[in-house]
């Protein structure tokens, strides 16, 4: 007498659950650490832009005050001669 045995799922339950594998895992895995990568190296650029950016503006200022710092110089430069000869010529007067 011939036993029939017959699978516990049938053939529309064992191909709706054949997707589940350890493969397909897998790539759900690497799937979402790659997104979590991609989040977070989004997220490091914009840190890098921003403070890129802020030495940037930076470099900026300090340049434009070294750029300009000649022009106050030889102002100070020319006050002090102004005075310097204006003390020899009253020094020379009062000699």
């Amino acid at each position: 007498m011939p036993h029939s045995y017959k699978p516990y799922l049938g053939l529309p339950a064992r191909l709706s659950q054949i997707w589940l594998n350890r493969w397909t895992l897998l790539l759900v895995l690497v799937f979402f650490h790659l997104l979590a990568t991609s989040i977070s190296l989004k997220n490091d650029l914009d840190d890098a832009k921003r403070e890129a950016l802020a030495a940037c503006t930076a470099l900026e200022q300090t340049s434009s005050v070294i750029a300009s710092l000649p022009h106050y110089m030889a102002g100070g430069m020319n006050a002090m001669t102004t005075k310097g000869i204006e003390a020899s010529v009253s020094a020379l007067g009062t000699t």
